[in-house]
């Protein structure tokens, strides 16, 4: 079989550091092994079984020994310059699913920097060339679509031949909304069904999760406030924040919330995890949570990005509190998962109407990489019939 090395640059994926990345490459790896051998790359990442077909390499200096036998490579968010040059020197063909990197000049690590512009120019150019060398590209959604297929046009790719063998694009660009494997829709079944054996999903704790980390295009400070707003009414409502773990580019955001835990004394039903999260007990938590809640500040990230913990809904058919301005809302709203909030006020209304609603979960199976990255294992085959 073809062998994919997927290149996750500095994304981790095993469980006591994953990031959305490396979740959405460490799931689709295990779709892919279906059709072909693959090589997960993540240096830093601590060794670690990824599941049948899939190895996963963790030295940076086997890079060009892992290139070397593999036919494909799989490219993602914050490029290595130096690993893309070396993947165009060997004339391998590319699958490339990143978006603009709008939320990297965002980052406090950068902005502190005196020569900040030239760094960001260089995490643009390695996109750019991320388009310019792709065979086939994955994206998210309908919005990273677009802006996938706009800039596509801008670097030439797209072309009078193959817009005239599909005006869709379909030999150039698949989208694999976020979803989850098959393995992680087991898993959440099983633990749903447990919490359920133990209690009526409408007894126990109200516990609301926020799970997509502290970043600084997030307002964590929004959801203490309608959890606040929504306890003095009566709603007993519990706030976990899952990766709450500090790092360079959330440790003001970090330090905020902490503070305001402090001086609002929300100790007794707030609760920030600051320790790795395992597999395990991220099973146990999302199927012991009532609702999901993530709210995003305005701004061009939110708008043309999907965030990938809206993987959590979907794998727990989870409600979610959401801010309407950006596509998350858009998705999570087809799903019948979102419940919309402008400010706290509606936040905290939003919380209540969940609490009297609650009931079953299950996954939403239409986003299982099983159906919908079909395309992507077609091409794989493809090229490997081509060999």
């Amino acid at each position: 079989m073809s062998d994919v090395l997927m290149d996750c640059t500095g994304h981790r994926v095993d469980w006591t550091s994953l990031g959305g990345i490396g979740l959405r490459a460490r799931e689709l790896a295990a779709e892919i092994a279906r059709v072909a051998g693959v090589t997960v790359f993540s240096p830093g990442s601590l060794p670690e079984r990824l599941g049948p077909g899939v190895r996963l390499v963790t030295r940076e200096s086997a890079w060009a020994a892992e290139l070397r036998r593999s036919d494909i490579v799989y490219s993602f968010d914050s490029p290595s310059p130096e690993r893309l040059a070396s993947v165009a020197d060997r004339g391998l063909p590319m699958i490339v699913e990143n978006a603009p990197p709008l939320e990297h000049a965002l980052y406090p690590s950068l902005a502190r920097r005196a020569d900040r512009e030239s760094r960001y120019r260089e995490t643009v150019e390695a996109y750019r060339r991320q388009l310019a060398g792709g065979a086939f590209f994955t994206c998210r959604s309908a919005v990273e679509r677009a802006t996938l297929v706009a800039n596509l046009c801008l670097t030439g790719r797209v072309t009078v031949e193959a817009m005239r063998a599909s005006g869709a694009l379909d030999g150039l660009v698949t989208t694999i909304p976020v979803g989850f494997s098959e393995s992680a829709a087991e898993a959440a079944r099983r633990r749903l069904a447990e919490a359920g054996g133990e209690r009526s999903s409408r007894e126990g704790p109200f516990r609301v999760v926020w799970s997509g980390g502290l970043w600084t295009y997030l307002d964590p400070l929004f959801a203490l406030e309608s959890v606040r707003i929504a306890r003095s009414r009566g709603v007993p409502v519990e706030l976990v924040f899952l990766y709450g773990r500090e790092n360079p580019d959330n440790a003001a955001v970090l330090s905020g919330l902490l503070g305001a835990v402090e001086r609002y004394g929300c100790g007794g039903y707030v609760t920030i995890r600051q320790a790795p999260l395992g597999r395990a007990e991220y099973f146990r938590v999302l199927a012991g949570a009532s609702a999901l809640l993530c709210v995003g500040r305005r701004g061009v990230e939110n708008d043309t990005c999907v965030r990938l913990r809206i993987r959590d809904s979907r794998l727990f058919g989870l409600p979610t509190v959401v801010d309407r301005h950006g596509p998350t809302f858009d998705e999570l709203a087809r799903d019948g998962l979102a419940h919309g909030a402008d400010d706290p006020e509606e936040g905290a209304a939003a919380l209540a109407v969940i609490h009297r609603r609650r009931g079953e979960r299950a996954p939403l199976d239409a986003y299982a990489y099983r159906r919908t990255a079909r395309d992507l294992c077609a091409w794989i085959e493809k090229r490997k019939g081509e060999r």
